[in-house]
């Protein structure tokens, strides 16, 4: 069974689709009618008063025929498809035909999603053909303009360009790419679809599925965004950032052909798609040369969101934010929720329990959930503002995060992980603890006499006189070595942690730990992800090795101080984000990089929430006044 159904987008209606069709699912159709407010029939068909291009009234239509398209194919006796994958809103049907939703879940869906595209910031889109991908581009980097994106790679030769409508319609960029050979094509849209313009729409798009239950897919889903399979469950985030981000057709048929797939079918009106599938067939994209997503050169400094790890939580850690921010709030009671339904108690009530006040907040089983919470719940309120990192940072446990928020893995498989290895955790690993000690890292090397027996556990910075490093290990080592530094009037600090994360304390759990790797769905990040376990950006074999990166993460040294001599050489390209629940990224900055490493944190414990958080805005938009990116 090789056949693969593919399921057209915007631009494939017209009046008179579904002729045939509609008499033979009676039920759905009125189903249709009731969450629409007028006759799907009666618009398809002859669409009286002239409003089927409009996209409040395409996105439901198409999907709507699509879907009746399929049914009716497999109630003929038709094979099911071995593959399904859908063009931008044909993802819809795909997900749809596939398990995610039934027919009126997944129309509601469309509805929203068109209605909220419909009010989007006019915009438009334009298909440039005739050139290569990387010509399109090199020509877009060369242009004054600065908001227009690729949104569509739709084959070898042909690109589909949107952003501001002033900018992707002015002469001089029909000009340049004619000069050069293309034909430039204006679509008739009104809105920038798949582009930076639709952020606000992809945001407020996520709000609604939020509280979507999403099936189990049974039949293997093409993503737009990744060119690769859908996981079977998690994938929520996937649906939410296709809306503004590049379809990537080109790379996702020539790697089903690839894969061996050669009978495609296209599913609705039209036949743009079967028309892009012989081209794709004359010309393929070997998958394993694949271009890399289209990546955005900066005027401005790059901004990094960076999550931290275990020993810097405490009780109470984002009340106050969470008293007053409503979208911080509701990203803190969704991941209460789904500890909640793992655990048997409220997540968010062992964070603010006021009894605590003044004690170490250490149990793993709800330190572990609550840092990765803090960071995620920061991160969406943050977005919620329209603020959005170029990069993501990770330390420890916050690699965790970092690789959530760049859409590795989803949210909630992301949280489940967390949980889980925390249970692992505390179930089979000796306690041990950590110490966080204020001197230079070669203390560690010399004095074997301080540190014998402990894990040199990470490094954050190191300098002539001054430096941080941790060492982890057994709980009387961890004291004994305390007591000689504070005899020595070293500055040591014992973390809030019960176990010796980064130590061999913790290799009695190293297959557990990477079945947990292996059972979570990953997919190619689309940010860059700094990782202080392997100092330097992740690169793919992380990504089909998973279940080592998971492991790593907890047993691997935190190479912090690496990481900033590798990857951040030129501080003024680079603005920090401290999303940690301490600040302790800022610290670091300050004390052991110098002042032209620039940084804000979001909370801390010492601080007032919600100020620390409006001069973190100020000093977001300071960077975004400095200049605005161009996709190159």
């Amino acid at each position: 069974m090789k056949s693969v159904y593919v399921f057209p987008g915007q631009g494939s209606q017209r009046k008179g689709m579904g002729e045939g069709l509609f008499e033979k699912f009676p039920d759905l159709v009125a189903q249709a009618d009731d969450i629409l407010g007028y006759s799907l029939r009666e618009l398809c068909l002859h669409d009286p008063d002239r409003v089927l291009g409009r996209t409040e009234y395409t996105q439901p239509a198409l999907y709507a025929v699509s879907a009746l398209q399929y049914l009716d194919r497999v109630a003929s006796g038709e094979e099911l498809p071995a593959v399904v994958a859908g063009h931008s809103l044909g993802e819809y049907c795909a997900l749809f035909a596939a398990g995610a939703f039934d027919f009126a879940t997944g129309l509601d869906l469309v509805r929203k999603r068109g209605e909220l595209m419909s009010r989007a910031p006019k915009g438009a889109m334009a298909a440039v053909v005739n050139l290569d991908q990387e010509r399109v581009a090199e020509i877009l980097a060369g242009l004054p303009y600065r908001g227009i994106d690729i949104a569509n790679i739709n084959s070898r030769q042909q690109c589909i360009l949107s952003g501001a409508y002033d900018e992707v319609l002015a002469p001089e960029v029909r000009a340049v790419y004619t000069e050069a050979g293309a034909a430039f094509i204006p679509l008739n849209v009104s809105a920038a679809f798949h582009s930076r313009c639709m952020t606000e729409v992809q945001d407020e798009f996520a709000r609604c599925l939020s509280g979507l239950r999403l099936g189990a897919l049974t039949i293997p889903v093409i993503a737009n965004l990744t060119a690769r399979p859908y996981p079977t469950t998690g994938y929520a985030d996937l649906l939410v950032q296709q809306i503004s981000s590049p379809v990537k057709w080109y790379e996702s048929v020539s790697w089903l052909m690839g894969q061996g797939h050669r009978d495609f079918h296209e599913i609705g009106p039209g036949n743009v798609l079967t028309k892009l599938t012989d081209k794709i067939r004359q010309e393929p994209l070997p998958f394993d040369e694949a271009p890399p997503a289209p990546r955005r050169t900066r005027q401005r400094p790059e901004v990094v969101f960076m999550y931290g790890g275990q020993g810097t939580q405490y009780h109470r850690m984002g009340q106050q934010l969470y008293d007053a921010h409503p979208v911080f709030r509701d990203a803190m009671d969704r991941c209460s929720a789904l500890y909640e339904a793992a655990n048997g108690t409220s997540l968010v009530a062992a964070i603010h329990d006021t009894s605590r006040r003044g004690q170490d907040f250490d149990d793993i089983l709800q330190t572990h959930a609550a840092l990765y919470s803090i960071g995620w719940s920061l991160t969406e309120a943050l977005r919620d503002e329209g603020f959005h990192p170029d990069a993501v940072l990770g330390h420890s446990l916050g690699e965790y995060i970092a690789a959530t928020v760049a859409g590795a893995m989803s949210f909630e498989d992301g949280l489940d992980l967390v949980m889980k290895q925390a249970h692992l955790l505390k179930s089979r690993c000796r306690p041990g603890g950590m110490l966080s000690v204020l001197a230079p890292p070669d203390l560690y090397q010399r004095r074997r006499d301080l540190f014998g027996g402990l894990s040199l556990a990470g490094v954050n910075y190191t300098g002539e006189s001054t430096g941080n490093f941790v060492v982890s290990g057994e709980s009387e080592r961890i004291a004994e070595a305390r007591t000689a530094l504070d005899e020595e009037r070293v500055i040591a600090v014992r973390l809030p942690v019960r176990y010796a994360f980064h130590s061999g304390l913790l290799d009695d759990v190293r297959h557990e730990c990477r079945g947990l790797g292996r059972a979570v769905p990953v997919r190619r990040p689309q940010l860059p992800v700094y990782s202080c376990t392997y100092a330097g950006q992740l690169e793919s074999d992380s990504l089909e090795n998973w279940d080592t990166y998971v492991w790593d993460v907890v047993r691997g040294r935190v190479r912090f101080d690496e990481l900033m001599a590798t990857s951040f050489r030129a501080p003024r390209h680079h603005y920090f984000v401290d999303l940690s629940a301490s600040g302790s990224f800022v610290n670091f900055l300050k004390h052991g990089y110098g002042p032209e490493h620039r940084g804000v944190f979001a909370i801390n414990q010492f601080g007032n929430n919600t100020a620390s958080m409006a001069k973190l805005r100020e000093g977001l938009l300071s960077v975004i006044r400095e200049g605005a990116p161009a996709l190159v």
